[in-house]
């Protein structure tokens, strides 16, 4: 019995370090084919961020336009539901986004990068999101939970990252609501060192943050993004714990 303990203890203890762990360089990995799950396995342990170029996917308005996808939205303070077609033509924020990406099996479409996932990390991608990012809107600065969190862009004008390594996160305020382009020595006194990168992805390309690495999106125009996470036992763990 305190065999089995002492070796799970120890499972745990590297797979917690492993977690933690976290290359501090801004370098970008790039597999040289998504087919190759060997190359890329080694590729995602690398703890830095990786650039693919993941092609077409569904999520996009040459394919919404005649697809039977269902959004829901919300209209009022109630929800509504109706087509992709029909949503297309009048708009409205998208209250479904795990849903719809479900519907359009996106994680289909991801099942090159989720094949060459390390052999400890669940398998299937999850928390797999569509929607559309309007121009000047911004996604706030984020702290990756996930072994890998996927962002990428499937349409419209190319995404805007901002990026930051975990050391930097005790000079930064707290909130998703915070804009990391315009922050001020006011509301972050030590902004000044704070060493960030900023990242552009093209419609057909996608980025995928190793876990406590920081990011905020903004685009210059609409764009149709998507976002996906690879877990590890640990951090679906505590993904659960803290939402």
């Amino acid at each position: 019995m305190w065999e089995l303990l002492i070796l799970l203890l120890v499972v745990f203890g590297v797979h917690w370090w492993e977690y933690r762990s976290s290359v501090q360089e801004y370098t970008f990995a790039q597999p040289s084919t998504l087919d190759r799950h060997d190359e890329l396995s080694t590729v995602l342990q690398e703890k830095t961020p990786i650039a693919v170029e993941i092609g077409s996917l569904p999520w996009r308005p040459q394919v919404a336009e005649k697809a039977a996808w269902t959004v829901t939205i919300d209209s009022n303070g109630s929800e509504m539901d109706m087509s992709v077609a029909q949503w297309i033509r009048s708009r409205g924020e998208i209250a479904n986004p795990e849903a719809l990406a479900e519907e359009m099996e996106l994680a289909n479409g991801l099942a090159d990068i989720e094949a060459g996932r390390p052999w400890w990390w669940l398998p299937e991608m999850r928390d797999c999101h569509v929607g559309i990012l309007d121009k000047g809107a911004m996604m706030g600065l984020t702290w990756v939970a996930a072994e890998r969190h996927w962002i990428g862009c499937s349409h419209g004008a190319p995404l805007t990252l901002w990026l930051v390594h975990s050391r930097y996160r005790r000079y930064l305020p707290v909130g998703s609501d915070v804009d990391p382009w315009t922050l001020t020595v006011a509301e972050a006194p030590w902004i000044g060192r704070v060493q960030y990168i900023e990242v552009t992805i093209k419609p057909g390309w996608c980025i995928g943050l190793p876990s406590h690495w920081g990011f905020a999106v903004k685009t210059d125009a609409e764009s149709w993004m998507w976002t996906a996470n690879q877990h590890s036992l640990v951090s679906f763990g505590l993904a659960k714990m803290t939402s």
